[in-house]
């Protein structure tokens, strides 16, 4: 089961496209499978089958954690946010524009 997931994306994460090897790799719920509360978040509940099964490098898969799609993509758009109001160094480096925020939209490796 973990090769056929792994080979979904050519070895790669889903999310970020880093190449995973197989020991490296999480698998991950596309559509989160809720263990709580069923009345929480009705209707995206997911299966536990291959179909919606993801390869997933650690760093994304902890980031996701129980989020549907939408609401990953949220977390990650929020991100440049984030640094800019907690990070003296990334403001400095924005200062010097040595990095430079796009304002793309997130776009996932498997939506390519």
């Amino acid at each position: 089961m973990r090769k056929t997931v792994h080979a979904k994306y050519s070895g790669r994460c889903a999310y970020c496209g880093q190449e995973i090897t197989l020991k490296e790799m999480h698998v991950d719920h596309l559509k989160p499978i809720w263990r709580g509360n069923p009345t929480v978040n009705p209707g995206i509940r997911g299966t536990d089958t291959i179909d919606n099964m993801m390869p997933a490098c650690r760093p994304c898969n902890l980031w996701k954690s129980v989020h549907p799609l939408e609401q990953f993509r949220a977390e990650m758009t929020a991100q440049v946010d984030r640094l800019r109001l907690r990070s003296a160094n990334y403001r400095m480096a924005e200062r010097y524009g040595l990095v430079e925020a796009t304002g793309k939209p997130v776009v996932f490796w498997f939506e390519r």
